[in-house]
């Protein structure tokens, strides 16, 4: 198995009423009404990123580190993203 943890930060945007989750090392970001659910969605964001990365031999970039992107952006919020892969390259 292979895991995966990339740093994002996070934010309420307030003309949109939802949080946004930004990993920026892979140039994903997303959305949801609560914490729980931007970040569920960037979890399977990052899963189906990676799936396909494998998928079409591309390469993974390593991340950022969490205090530099917690340094980087000190009024958001910054949580980290995880992701595990089986054998067969799969999300578990």
């Amino acid at each position: 198995m292979k895991k995966f943890t990339y740093p994002a930060v996070l934010f309420y945007d307030d003309e949109e009423k939802c949080y946004i989750i930004a990993m920026f090392d892979i140039g994903l970001v997303t959305s949801g009404e609560t914490v729980e659910q931007a970040h569920n969605n960037a979890r399977e964001m990052l899963d189906a990123y990676l799936e396909c990365a494998y998928a079409f031999e591309t390469d993974i970039p390593e991340p950022s580190s969490f205090d530099i992107v917690c340094k980087t952006h000190p009024k958001e919020m910054c949580v980290l993203v995880e992701s595990t892969l089986n054998d067969k390259n799969k999300a578990v």
